[in-house]
């Protein structure tokens, strides 16, 4: 009889690093009461119920503006150089 494989061990999530404008940051902090774990626990709940109330073409149109913002200031630093 074969055995099961091993589960990996390590964490069930993958870590993910935002970057937030810091007026953004300040407002969610002050929510939080600046507390690190409930500043987490916010962000992650903002997420999930972003998430569940998008369509996935909806999602990728915030790729597209990703990648306009990147040419756009891709641009500027060429213009500036020149």
């Amino acid at each position: 009889m074969a055995r099961k494989p091993r589960k990996k061990g390590g964490p069930r999530y993958k870590r993910v690093v935002l970057s937030l404008p810091k007026r953004l940051y300040y407002v969610l902090n002050g929510i939080a009461m600046g507390d690190e774990r409930k500043l987490n626990r916010l962000i992650k709940g903002i997420l999930e119920d972003k998430l569940m109330e998008s369509t996935v073409a909806e999602l990728e149109l915030y790729l597209g503006r990703g990648e306009e913002e990147e040419e756009g200031e891709e641009e500027k630093a060429q213009e500036f150089q020149a």
